[in-house]
Formats: structure tokens, C-alpha cells, sequence
């Protein structure tokens, strides 16, 4: 079974967007991916699996320039057919806010939401680890759709994520969800 369950054609820019299987867990996607073990290797498959996609579903001697890979509605990367060429590219980064409490730290922020310190650093272009009461913070993370099986608890099982961190970057004071409803989900760190 390929990676890919589906995709689109645009014609003028030679691109064929593919779409990453829904049955693919995306925590172990994104962590298998964004990895730092055999990097290459994932977007290499990636590149690959699109490849094999577009000889089947595209006339034959189609030229396709870029590969856009996406993960439900999110863009996770853009694939060059050129030699290969692999650029990252994310859809306006996704970040919930935490605003600063006294006594909180960098590395408290960051155990609280299983984040790395470097990755609230970057997102928040801080050169060190000084916070100020009141300071809004940045938390990378990425975007959930509520829908009907979901219960928080499942939420936070398939992104391994505490619960209450996630109601904390979505500030909510109950478990119950609504269909629809998006939830900021902190990018766990292993």
C-alpha cells in the first residue's frame, strides 16, 4: 500500500500534489521524518512513493517539476523533481501562545509542553533564556480537527502528549470537545 492515498494535478505548474495516507499516525510520521536519524533516507521514500504515484496516475512522459506533500490539510514539504532537490516548507508555522507566569522558565515552559528549549527559542527569535512575567510565548505545534471519535484522552494518546498540555495551549478548562473545533497540539520532542 503506497504512503499516498490520493492527490491533485495542476497542469500549469506542473506540480502534482499528493496526500499521505490518514491511516499513518501523524506523530510517527513527523517524528520519522523530521528526524535526525536517515533524514535523507525519509524524503528520499517520500520522493520516491510520489514518483511511482505520478508514473501511474499521470499519461506517460508527463513532466512533473514539484511534489507538494501534504498530511490531511497541512503542507509538510515540497519535493523538486530537479535533481532531487528537497526543500522543507510548513504552512504559516503553526504556534499556540503561553503567556509568561511568574517563576516560569524556558525549561519549564518547555517540560510542561514536551518541547525542546531551542525549538521555543527559534520560534520566538530569543538569543537566551530570559522570560518576563506577562511575555507572550510562542509554542510550536501542530493543528488538529476535531472529530466525532475524538475524546481528548484519544488526542493526546495519538500525538503522545500529556493532556493537560493541551489543554493549556488551547486554555480549555474541560475535556468536552466539539466537532470542528481545532486544537493547537505541542510539537513533542523525543
Amino acid at each position: 500500500m503506497s504512503i499516498y492515498y490520493k492527490y491533485d494535478w495542476d497542469e500549469e505548474n506542473k506540480e502534482l500534489t499528493v496526500y499521505i495516507n490518514p491511516t499513518e499516525a501523524f506523530y510517527e510520521f513527523s517524528v520519522e521524518y523530521a528526524g535526525n536519524h536517515d533524514k535523507l533516507s525519509k524524503r528520499k521514500n517520500l520522493l520516491d512513493a510520489a514518483r511511482k504515484l505520478a508514473s501511474e496516475v499521470l499519461s506517460k512522459g508527463t513532466e512533473v517539476n514539484t511534489y507538494r506533500v501534504k498530511f490531511q490539510q497541512f503542507l509538510i514539504a515540497v519535493l523538486d523533481e530537479k535533481n532531487g532537490a528537497t526543500r522543507e516548507l510548513i504552512e504559516g508555522p503553526a504556534c499556540g501562545n503561553y503567556k509568561v507566569k511568574q517563576n516560569d522558565s524556558l525549561k519549564d515552559i518547555a517540560q510542561m509542553f514536551s518541547v525542546d528549549e531551542d525549538s521555543i527559542r527559534k520560534v520566538n527569535q530569543l538569543d537566551g533564556d530570559t522570560l518576563f512575567i506577562g511575555m507572550n510565548l510562542k509554542v510550536p505545534c501542530y493543528l488538529h480537527t476535531v472529530v466525532t471519535s475524538d475524546s481528548l484522552l484519544k488526542i493526546a494518546q495519538r500525538y503522545d502528549i500529556s493532556r493537560e498540555s493541551i489543554r493549556q495551549l488551547n486554555h480549555l478548562d474541560t475535556d468536552c470537545l466539539k466537532i470542528g473545533q481545532e486544537l493547537k497540539i505541542p510539537k513533542r520532542t523525543q
